[in-house]
């Protein structure tokens, strides 16, 4: 292995890409379009139990909860065409999927079912010329 010009040693790894936004899409329902950005947690809740003269710890794991939210450029129909017209607060299943190209690794998909819509919010800006939609929303399970 060469030494480049700066001093570094490095080693070329897998041919493939990393995964890319361009090749990602999110779903709620329907494709989400225009969509700017997504952010996906899910956890669970852990407690720690101690006894006493024990130094040991103990964790006892709880009900797994998540959220979603995603951000988009408001366009096609109204303000949050994709969420609008749901009933009783329960959305579509919502995935998260990466189609992958030729030269990526491969394709990934992220489930969240039991949706139930918890925010919504509109930016506009008179920098920008852009309207941004934002939906948050809690989660049952990820798959």
């Amino acid at each position: 292995m060469a030494t480049d010009f700066f001093g570094y040693n490095r080693e070329i790894g897998s041919t493939n890409q990393l995964s890319s936004s361009e090749f990602a899409a999110l779903t709620v329902g329907d494709k989400v379009n225009l969509c700017q950005s997504v952010n996906a947690a899910y956890q669970q809740e852990v407690r720690p139990i101690y006894e006493v003269g024990n130094p040991s710890i103990f964790f006892v794991s709880g009900h797994a909860s998540g959220s979603v939210t995603f951000g988009r450029l408001a366009g096609e129909g109204s303000f949050f065409s994709n969420i609008r017209n749901n009933s009783c607060g329960q959305i579509a299943p919502v995935s998260i999927n990466s189609e992958g190209s030729a030269c990526f690794a491969g394709s990934g998909v992220l489930n969240f079912s039991g949706a139930v819509i918890n925010s919504v919010s509109l930016t506009i800006n008179a920098a920008q010329i852009e309207i941004n939609e934002q939906v948050g929303m809690v989660v049952a399970s990820m798959t």
